[in-house]
């Protein structure tokens, strides 16, 4: 019994050592804390198109649009989702992505006539030239399309849907078959947020370059590719 006692003795000396050379070497035993989860701060202290404005690096050519079509008051309307462009979904003419047939940005994908062609003359350029300014599209084409990348309610990784899910645009009625926008998370850990997944888009399962970004009237997700509307069938409408 007396042998049993000093083993005991003997073990409880040699864990105390250990515990206070643990201390001693700065190694504590790591003590409980509360989780507090929470989402990256994305505030930012102005309007979408004074944001737009402040970052004239990514957004020269949207800000060029914008001011062509007469919508900068659009960009100061509240509880928006508002998708902007870079350059490089608008105005690059070297960016073109797999697969091919997406063409590229949005000058790339609208090509306009060149007045000086002639098919007896090569030097007088090929039939179509990828412009270099918003004024060579018609007002009303800028608009639509502008309008269209602006959803009339705020759509944030708070309260977007884990299935493909529809939701409005500003743009007018006419500007196409629908006007509708599909947002929606990818349901994993991650939780990304894609934009116009559905069949048939000119880019499925679009991913935000940023996503996120809470200005003074709503939220902002920035693309590096614009998108196109749905037509009625692949939205279930007659």
């Amino acid at each position: 019994m007396k042998r049993k006692i000093f083993f005991q003795i003997i073990f409880v000396s040699i864990t105390l050592v250990i515990f206070s050379g643990c201390q001693l070497a700065g190694l504590d035993l790591q003590k409980d804390f509360e989780y507090d989860a929470s989402l990256r701060d994305s505030k930012i202290d102005m309007n979408a198109m004074e944001f737009m404005e402040s970052r004239a690096d990514l957004f020269s050519s949207m800000i060029e649009a914008v001011n062509y079509a007469g919508l900068t008051e659009e960009y100061k309307q509240p509880r928006r989702t508002f998708l902007f462009l870079t350059n490089r979904a608008l105005s690059d003419e070297t960016y073109f992505p797999t697969p091919p047939a997406v063409m590229g940005s949005y000058f790339a994908c609208n090509k306009v006539l060149n007045p000086a062609y002639n098919p007896a003359d090569a030097t007088k350029g090929p039939q179509f030239l990828t412009p270099d300014s918003w004024n060579v599209y018609p007002v009303q084409q800028v608009k639509d399309f502008l309008l269209y990348h602006i959803l009339k309610e705020e759509v944030t990784y708070r309260n977007a849907k884990a299935f493909l899910t529809f939701y409005e645009s500003v743009a007018y009625k006419n500007a196409g078959d629908t006007t509708k926008v599909n947002i929606y998370l990818i349901n994993d850990r991650n939780a990304a947020l894609r934009i116009n997944g559905f069949t048939g888009s000119r880019k499925t399962d679009l991913a935000p370059r940023t996503g996120g970004i809470d200005c003074t009237n709503g939220v902002i997700h920035v693309l590096d590719d614009f998108i196109i509307p749905p037509t009625k069938l692949v939205i279930g409408l007659n």
